[in-house]
């Protein structure tokens, strides 16, 4: 069942917290990072493909700054720093895998997918966002988190998402986000966790105020090879 726009933002609301909170223990983070991260906390080969809307330069800058200030004060709690030309808004996900072999067929249908239902999407142009907070992101990454402006653009979103949902259908909704870094793989201690709460605190009070517009032109279907090695395919602005 289809969320309603009131519904969406309750959930996001749930989790998306201007403070974040990393306990009092080691953090050792979710075990997936493993797959996209080498011990060397540097990224590792990772496969598959993705919809995704590239973000204006304006935003990466802004989005840039605020990973600099996580890495400066923090920087024993993350992996290699993601290329800002990576940062990106995931309308939807479709396949991934450690090992390309593993989704290589899967990646070769979900292609051909996506070039029937590109037709679908000339309606579209441009969808209103608003940014929320940096939060953490189910202990995998540090993400920064946005929502339609309005019902009438929820429902926008919503409608384009569910053509690639035809794609490939996910059994989790949609939490809009632009990952801004991935934490160390091999966790981080108590010291840093709160100079990392300190800073995201700081971030979420004073900063986190960023109208965007996610335009068609701008839609991607994207293949990758690790998370900061992405490949454009289609640009599902121009079919």
């Amino acid at each position: 069942m289809k969320e309603t726009y009131k519904e969406f933002l309750a959930r996001i609301q749930s989790f998306e917290k201007s403070e974040t909170y990393f306990g009092n223990d080691y953090f050792k983070g979710n075990p997936s990072i493993a797959q996209k991260v080498g011990n060397d906390n540097l990224f590792q080969a990772f496969y598959g493909d993705t919809i995704v809307f590239h973000l204006d330069d304006a935003t990466k800058e802004k989005l840039s700054n605020f990973i600099e200030q996580l890495y400066q004060t923090a920087p024993e709690c993350f992996c290699e720093k993601l290329d800002s030309n990576t940062l990106h808004m995931t309308l939807h996900d479709l396949s991934n895998a450690p090992v390309l072999k593993d989704v290589a067929a899967e990646v070769f249908e979900n292609e051909l997918k996506v070039i029937e239902k590109s037709k679908e999407i000339k309606k579209f142009h441009k969808i209103k966002m608003k940014t929320k907070y940096i939060f953490n992101m189910v202990d995998i990454s540090l993400v920064l988190g946005l929502y339609p402006t309005n019902e009438e653009e929820y429902n926008k979103l919503m409608e384009l998402y569910d053509i690639f949902d035809d794609v490939k259908k996910l059994s989790y909704p949609l939490t809009p986000h632009i990952t801004l870094a991935y934490y160390n793989v091999n966790g981080f201690d108590t010291e840093a966790a709160k100079a990392l709460e300190g800073v995201v605190s700081k971030l979420n009070r004073n900063e986190m105020e960023i109208e965007l517009e996610l335009d068609r032109k701008h839609l991607y279907y994207q293949k990758f090879k690790s998370m900061n090695d992405y490949i454009d395919v289609i640009s599902l602005g121009e079919v």
